[in-house]
């Protein structure tokens, strides 16, 4: 069921524009376009030890393509229920996959970060670490620690409608708060050892380091991440079940 309705959602995305599905892997190539350009040729962005500009927008798609998808898996995520208020009112089925395939439509703007980073790599002669193979459990923490933030803001937008009009603007904020464009080492030294814990940033990180640098991401951001993912997505299933009873009468 689950399958099938993540084709419905992501049919309904694209309803009525000409290009259809193209665009689902079309916006966000034009992202990720922009932001390289940006970054590296109009205000050029460098990595301690490493020159020349390809390395920098290596290391740019493979923060910024993850960001990506968490932001729009929780988009996505937190209208899910809203934008579904037809089949909660009208069919028997269990709501809680809405949110999740709201997380899951964020798979795709990664799977295209996956294929650029792949061309460019294959383009330059660089072949994939064997460290890549963990990138699969990264994903699962990703799908587990948006899901639940899902499940949360999901509920909640059904109570406050103004949740899915402020997140854009608070996932802005996040994006300039979290090392994404800058190296962690570009912030003040005070607030390093803040944003190291920044889960946006310790996901990003645990991508980054098997395409970037070859190497497994460090044990203690994959435990912690492990623990903020699976915390986060218990609690919101359960604030989601706590409200679910009151959906009907807020539609």
């Amino acid at each position: 069921m689950m399958w099938g309705l993540f084709k419905i959602t992501l049919g309904d995305r694209f309803l009525g524009s000409g290009l259809g599905l193209i665009w689902a892997a079309l916006s966000p190539l034009m992202l990720l376009g922009i932001f390289c350009f940006v970054f590296a040729f109009v205000f050029p962005g460098r990595l301690p030890g490493r020159e020349g500009t390809l390395p920098f927008i290596l290391w740019l798609i493979s923060g910024y393509g993850p960001w990506l998808s968490m932001s729009e898996g929780l988009s996505s995520g937190t209208a899910s229920v809203v934008s579904n208020s037809g089949l909660i009112k009208n069919i028997s089925f269990k709501s809680e996959l809405l949110p999740l395939v709201g997380t899951a439509i964020g798979i795709i703007p990664l799977l295209v970060s996956f294929v650029v980073l792949a061309t460019i790599q294959a383009i330059g002669g660089v072949a994939p670490s064997p460290a890549v193979l963990v990138l699969p459990l990264v994903v699962i923490l990703q799908l587990f620690f948006i899901g639940g933030l899902g499940f949360f803001l999901s509920a909640l937008n059904v109570f406050v409608r103004d949740t899915s009009l402020i997140l854009p603007s608070v996932l802005t904020i996040l994006l300039f708060a979290s090392p994404i464009f800058y190296p962690i080492t570009s912030y003040p030294q005070a607030l390093q050892g803040v944003l190291s814990f920044n889960p946006f940033y310790v996901l990003a990180e645990c991508y980054r380091r098997p395409i970037i640098s070859g190497t497994l991401p460090p044990i203690w951001m994959m435990a912690y991440m492990g623990v903020v993912a699976v915390t986060t997505f218990l609690a919101g299933l359960a604030w989601f079940r706590r409200l679910k009873p009151f959906f009907n009468a807020r539609m």
